[in-house]
């Protein structure tokens, strides 16, 4: 059981992580790159829980910190994945877990991710945080994940069901 979760749960983080760095990121959209690593960690965190989602978010924000134009302090994305991953797994009742709820969850998470990474990096001492445009980030960021979210999180929740059966599914 734990085995196939671990599986499920690497898998879908890496390719989220491979398809935004390589394909999202290169779009040219305006505003925000569409945060396919967030939508996924939700994903996960809303088909399998709070502890999965936290594990999920940690793994991605270590490899989203670690990968090629790695240009913020390293374990800041982590932090605020694995927090997001645990919220939305522990803050949605499985029997309130609709489709707007869901997509809700899902743009929230993903400004809050915008802004947390902007928060915790500014704390940690990083002059980069350009605070005029975080807000228009974290808008664009909720937008492109609205849009992400109902292929991403019904395409994790089948694959988690047909994958894990004894898993707590939406």
């Amino acid at each position: 059981m734990v085995w196939r979760q671990a599986v499920i749960i690497g898998s879908l983080i890496l390719a989220a992580v491979i398809i935004e760095i390589t394909l999202l990121s290169r779009l040219g959209l305006p505003g925000a790159t569409p945060d396919l690593v967030v939508v996924t960690v939700v994903a996960i965190a809303l088909s399998m829980g709070p502890t999965q989602g936290a594990v999920a978010g940690f793994a991605a924000g270590v490899l989203i910190g670690l990968a090629p134009p790695a240009d913020s302090l390293l374990g800041v994305n982590a932090i605020v994945y694995l927090v997001i991953g645990y919220i939305t797994g522990a803050v949605v009742d499985p029997r309130d877990r609709t489709v707007p709820v869901m997509v809700g969850m899902v743009a929230l998470a993903a400004g809050a991710a915008t802004i947390g990474t902007a928060a915790l990096a500014a704390l940690l001492g990083s002059g980069r945080v350009a605070w005029g445009e975080v807000a228009g980030l974290a808008l664009s960021s909720a937008l492109y994940a609205v849009i992400l979210a109902p292929l991403v999180v019904l395409g994790v929740a089948w694959l988690v069901r047909k994958a894990t059966p004894e898993v707590l599914v939406i």
